[in-house]
């Protein structure tokens, strides 16, 4: 579901009160849940309800257009994974860069689950971010250094398994523990190195 002005440049005022919105949005309903009104958001943004609910006319649509800014900044890092001439290490680099801007947006990523937005873009989030590391996923196998028992379609259920370690209140580990869970899924799927033989 586009904006409605989404497929037309914005003037530079236009432009401005467009980021504001947005950013006092992600603000806003991070600290307050879906409940956080329109009225407060505008306010947040500088701007009056009647621009606000001119560019968004629902939550939904403003949720909607949040998903677009952050998978928008992730984008370049998985173009970026892509490109590395080691497949394994741009998996490593794509996987790290979906679960930093996941660890960064939790509370949003939150909302947009609480508002059932999730299962609606969920072939957005495939086919723009987990369609190439999929395919990097597969090259790795390739080259001999990801373990070839595993699909490739199973990445998105082993990154879950990582970024259920992401915690606002969890008391036994820090915001950054994922770190160390990917660095132990890493170990876990790369090929094992052969066993030394023993000297004759």
């Amino acid at each position: 579901m586009a904006t409605p002005t989404s497929n037309r440049p914005l003037r530079a005022d236009a432009q401005r009160n467009h980021d504001r919105i947005i950013d006092a949005a992600h603000a806003a309903f991070a600290e307050q849940g879906l409940h956080v009104s329109m009225e407060e958001i505008a306010r947040r943004a500088q701007v009056g309800p009647a621009t606000l609910y001119r560019r968004f006319p629902s939550k939904q649509q403003l949720l909607r257009a949040i998903f677009d800014v952050r998978i928008g900044e992730l984008e370049p890092a998985i173009a970026t994974a892509v490109a590395a001439a080691d497949p394994w290490e741009g998996l490593l680099a794509g996987m790290r860069a979906v679960l930093d801007i996941q660890a960064r947006n939790m509370a949003f990523v939150e909302v947009l689950a609480e508002a059932g937005a999730l299962s609606e873009l969920k072939y957005e989030l495939r086919e723009r971010v987990f369609a190439p590391l999929c395919g990097l996923f597969a090259r790795a196998q390739a080259s001999g250094a990801l373990r070839a028992d595993l699909d490739p379609l199973e990445l998105p259920v082993l990154m879950r398994m990582v970024a259920t370690t992401i915690s606002h209140d969890d008391g036994c580990a820090s915001p950054a523990s994922w770190h160390r869970y990917l660095a132990l899924l890493a170990d876990a799927l790369r090929t094992p190195e052969p066993a030394a033989l023993p000297p004759p």
